[in-house]
């Protein structure tokens, strides 16, 4: 029985059958292992997060209670946080959720 073999399979055919297979996979881990053992790392790197996220639940509440009751006035005190470049918000039944850009 003979298979008709696409273009993948017939990569792969080649490549159990070759002999250098085997020493390219190993070439490859050293690489990898190389490349693992110069790549500089830090202790403690120092990550700029400039976004947060505020999650409000509010049980029971549509989502238009929710926008008038919690998000636009979350809205307008979050604004006037030090830093801050625009506060975006989300609302759903029974949760806001505000997300803060910092600049």
């Amino acid at each position: 029985m003979t298979e008709r073999l696409g273009i993948s399979g017939r990569i792969a055919r080649q490549f159990q059958d070759n002999e250098l297979t085997p020493l390219l996979a190993l070439a490859a881990l050293l690489v990898g292992l190389f490349a693992v053992m110069i790549t500089p790392r830090e202790e403690e790197p120092q990550i700029d997060v400039t976004f947060a996220n505020v999650f409000v639940p509010f049980p029971g509440a549509g989502s238009v209670e929710v926008e008038n009751l919690v998000s636009i006035p979350m809205e307008q005190v979050l604004a006037e946080i030090e830093n801050v470049e625009h506060v975006y918000s989300v609302s759903r039944p029974g949760m806001a959720v505000l997300t803060i850009q910092f600049e």
